[in-house]
This record gives C-alpha cells, structure tokens and sequence, in this order.
C-alpha cells in the first residue's frame, strides 16, 4: 500500500485579496459622510446657542465687568474748575458819615452852586404880568421849566446828602424848604400856561399860587434860622446863600 501523504493548501489568490480590502475600504467611505454631517449638526448648534447666550447678556457683560476696569468720571467743571477755598462771610461796606464842620462845609457849597444856578422866579412873574410885550408865552414857559429843573436836582441832591446827628434837624428842614419850593414853582408853570392862553382858571391858579409861595417862604425861614444856629455853634460865618 502506498503510504499517504498531506499537502499544504495553496495560498489564498491574489485577486480574492484585493477584492476583500475594496470591499472594507468600501464600507468605510460609506458611512464617513453621515458621520461628517452629524459632527457639522452639532458644531452648529453650539453656535447658535452661543449666540443667543450673548444677545441675551449672559455672556460678555460678566466677561466685561470683570475685565473692564470702572473708572469714575468726573464732569468737566469739576476737572477745570479751580480748588474752591472756604466761603468768605459777606461783608456789607457802608459810608461813613463826615465830621459835623465837613457836613456844613458841602452843605454851605450846595446851597451857594444852588444861588448861582437858579432862575429868577420873581422878575418871570413880573415879565408875565406885564404880557407878551415882556415876554412870549414860549420863552416864559421855557424859564419856568428851568426853574423847576434846577430845583428837583438840588432835591434829589439833598435826598441823599448824609450828615452827622447834629445837623440832621437843618437838613430836614432845608428839605422841606425845597419840598414846599418846588410845590410854588409848579403852580406858577400852571398859572404861566393859563394866562397866556386865556384860561379861566389863571385867577384860581394864581391864588393858589400866593398860597403855596407863603409856604415856602415860612419854610425857608425856618430852615435859616435853625441853620444858623448850627454855624454859629460850630464857630462859623452864619451867613446863608439864597439858595
């Protein structure tokens, strides 16, 4: 009998080998695709829920407040302004009066600018009384408005002329002397306007005219006679400017 003998089985061929490697290659790149897509799904995703966190606040505004450092400001008067010191108290600053023989003196210079300047109030009212030969009814207006300008400035003069006690008796009534004047000389305007144009009312303006000029008249010496007074005292001439 023979004896048997086993032989090696032939190696696979070449051709089934290659064909198996396409076959798991090929499975492979079949499902890469799907793979990818997902991967892109969820990458996307994150995005959007990271976009919508921002919008709504949640992410920044913390990863700002606790990387942007606050710094106060300041307006800009504070920042050019210059330092302010301790409010000073207010200080009222008043006149101080002058010496009693300083007092007459600018007095005693009122009254004699006052004599200069002044109109003739009774050769108007003459010039008036005798008619428009003397004097026209403009010209006599004219004068008559003079007069009393001249005697409402040395008024206001007078309203703010400041003096020690000891004259303040003179003063007001050297005020109203000139109060009690200048009432005199408005009349006479009146009376002046009347009579040139034939008013009827001339002889009741001139009436009260003759009354308002006693009153001033009255005034006016009560004034001298206490202002003189006050010069003697003082050790001075008691002569008074027909002021």
């Amino acid at each position: 009998m023979g004896t048997a003998h086993s032989f090696p089985s032939p190696p696979p061929d070449a051709t089934d080998l290659t064909a198996a490697s396409a076959e798991s290659a090929g499975s492979f790149w079949t499902g890469a695709p799907k793979l990818l897509a997902a991967f892109a799904t969820l990458l996307g995703s994150i995005v959007a829920l990271t976009t919508v966190l921002v919008q709504a606040g949640v992410i920044g505004s913390q990863t700002a407040a606790r990387t942007t450092p606050s710094v106060p400001v300041q307006p800009v008067s504070a920042r050019t302004a210059p330092p302010q010191g301790p409010a000073s108290p207010t200080v009222f600053e008043t006149a101080d009066k002058p010496s009693l023989n300083g007092a007459l003196g600018d007095l005693n210079e009122l009254l004699a600018e006052s004599a200069r300047t002044k109109g003739d109030l009774g050769k108007l009212i003459a010039d008036v009384q005798s008619g428009p030969s003397a004097i026209g009814r403009d010209a006599a207006v004219e004068r008559i408005d003079e007069i009393v300008s001249q005697r409402q400035q040395l008024h206001a003069r007078l309203a703010a002329f400041a003096a020690p006690a000891p004259l303040s008796k003179s003063l007001a009534l050297l005020r109203d002397s000139i109060t009690a004047s200048l009432a005199d000389d408005r009349l006479v305007r009146q009376w002046i306007v009347a009579r040139y144009d034939g008013n009827v009312a001339a002889d009741s303006l001139w009436q009260a005219q003759l009354e308002a000029s006693r009153a001033a008249s009255e005034a006016k010496r009560a004034f001298r006679a206490e202002y003189e007074n006050r010069l003697r005292a003082s050790g001075l001439s008691d002569f008074i400017p027909d002021y």
